[in-house]
């Protein structure tokens, strides 16, 4: 397993602003707590708390925890931030406006990221698909999707976009699958 508080302190995973997908339907979102999962260092949650969300990062790092903290601080911002694993969920069903996941699979709580949301709430969600492994470094093929797959694990939703695409980028070509639903 990875040691993903030395990666967080070298710096590893250290993007600015919003996720593409975030920025872009953050307005679907309605107002309200909206959680991260594996929230990494917090660029989405930090911009949603700018925008006026009661945003929640749940992280297992304790270091990406502290820099989500400070940032927050830095910006006068408030966030609720959760430490542990995304595979026993702390949170009520139907408690979040909104539901984020980035470059993160696990697929024994899907199902309960749509538990997760209130009626109308959005759930964004971005990852690799298994063809990753064609253009890049290998990656545990158990944490990388299926094409199509993203897709049947969120039937009960209503589709608001999806698509499977490779963007090419900073020396690097990532192929993944991008989905944003609303709770029935």
């Amino acid at each position: 397993m990875a040691d993903w508080d030395t990666r967080y302190r070298e710096g590893v995973h250290s993007g600015t602003g919003p996720h593409e997908l975030v920025a872009r339907f953050q307005a679907a979102i309605p107002h309200g707590t909206v959680i991260d999962i594996a929230a990494g260092r917090g660029r989405d949650i930090l911009f949603l708390a700018g925008l006026g969300y009661r945003a929640c990062g749940l992280e297992r790092s304790a270091e990406a925890l502290k820099i989500m903290g400070d940032d927050a601080r830095s910006r006068e911002q408030r966030l609720l931030l959760v430490q542990g694993d995304a595979s026993s969920l702390p949170f009520r069903k139907g408690s979040a406006s909104g539901v984020i996941v980035f470059y993160f699979l696990l697929r024994d709580i899907m199902g309960q990221l749509v538990d997760l949301l209130e009626k109308g709430g959005i759930l964004i969600y971005e990852t690799y698909l298994k063809r990753q492994n064609m253009l890049g470094r290998g990656m545990n093929p158990a944490y990388l999707l299926e094409d199509g797959e993203l897709l049947s694990c969120f039937r009960d939703l209503e589709l608001l976009f999806y698509e499977e695409i490779v963007i090419s980028g900073e020396g690097k070509a990532r192929a993944l699958a991008r989905y944003v639903g609303r709770k029935r």
